[in-house]
């Protein structure tokens, strides 16, 4: 019969701790080897049941290593930066290791846990989130482009640049603006990465609402097919809208929608009937693009969208 653990101190409290804070407390180096206790990083250990976040897990490593702050992907879980391509940010679990930068003339922490980069940064783009030290949304970007490749790197800044939704979302402006970005990779040059940040600006849009729409964006650009309107109303020529759509090609009255996970309820796919059924009343084709279309480098989408276009009277190698 498995002998029963000893009870960690109360006065530990949190869920994440210094193995010094607790042998200050008597517990012993066999009691921290416990199968209910994680060792995130070295001289740290956490519940194994405890509900912990990636911030928590953040504040206990980075107070204890001065400079460092929270960076690359972890910056980019932190502020809801999509990676990769998803309905949400990159998923985390407290065995996902931790992204810090230090400054260049620090010692690297080496803990298993850490990923640690060395580099300047602007103090100007250090914020604060629950105390713990975290680069700005605009700075996570430039990161990435070390780590993220171009397609998600172009998802990023669109997700910097799109107008906000402020009844769902409680915010009037984007995060930034592509003037913004521009003078900061000129300020953050030479690095590494840069090239592939200065391109995936160079191919971003003001308008894409989530990282599959870049996806089908940008595939649907590498295939030469002509440039669409991002999230513009479409309306009759008496002014009544009649819907949003992802993308929009009104020369030739063609619309793409692509339907994630939320479209698959009765109710709202009593609603997407409608809504296609009214656009075609009204002269439009709409393209209910799915994952399964997503597959293959978009190869399915390409093909619908193209097919569309090309009914509706657009010729190959023309762009409008």
């Amino acid at each position: 019969m498995p002998r029963p653990r000893t009870p960690l101190p109360p006065s530990l409290g949190t869920a994440v701790f210094t193995v010094a804070d607790a042998q200050s407390l008597g517990v012993s180096r066999r009691r921290l080897r416990g199968d209910d206790l994680l060792a995130p990083a070295r001289g740290l250990r956490m519940r194994a049941d405890a509900d912990v976040t990636e911030l928590d897990l953040a504040a206990a490593i980075t107070g204890g290593i001065p400079g460092a702050v929270v960076s690359h992907r972890s910056a980019a879980r932190l502020w809801g930066i999509p990676l990769p391509f998803a309905d949400r940010a990159e998923a985390w679990t407290p065995r996902t290791p931790l992204d810090l930068t230090v400054p260049p003339d620090a010692s690297r922490p080496r803990a298993s846990g850490i990923r640690a980069h060395r580099a300047v940064i602007p103090p100007e783009h250090v914020r604060r989130v629950a105390g713990v030290a975290v680069t700005s949304r605009e700075w996570t970007f430039i990161d990435l482009g070390r780590v993220v490749d171009l397609p998600h790197l172009v998802a990023v800044a669109d997700h910097l640049l799109r107008w906000p939704r402020f009844p769902f979302e409680g915010r009037e402006a984007p995060w930034s603006t592509p003037a913004r970005l521009a003078a900061l990779v000129e300020q953050a040059a030479p690095r590494w990465g840069i090239a592939e940040v200065r391109c995936a600006l160079a191919r971003s849009r003001v308008g894409a609402d989530s990282p599959q729409e870049t996806r089908l964006r940008l595939a649907l650009e590498d295939a030469g097919l002509p440039a669409a309107e991002l999230n513009v109303p479409i309306r009759t020529p008496g002014g009544v809208r009649l819907h949003e759509p992802d993308l929009q090609w009104p020369l030739w009255r063609v619309a793409a929608e692509y339907e994630g996970p939320h479209h698959r309820s009765s109710e709202q796919l009593d609603r997407d009937i409608d809504r296609a059924e009214r656009l075609r009343r009204h002269g439009w084709t709409e393209v209910r693009v799915t994952a399964r279309d997503m597959r293959d480098g978009c190869r399915r989408a390409v093909v619908r969208v193209a097919e569309a276009l090309r009914e509706s009277g657009w010729e190959p190698g023309r762009t409008g």
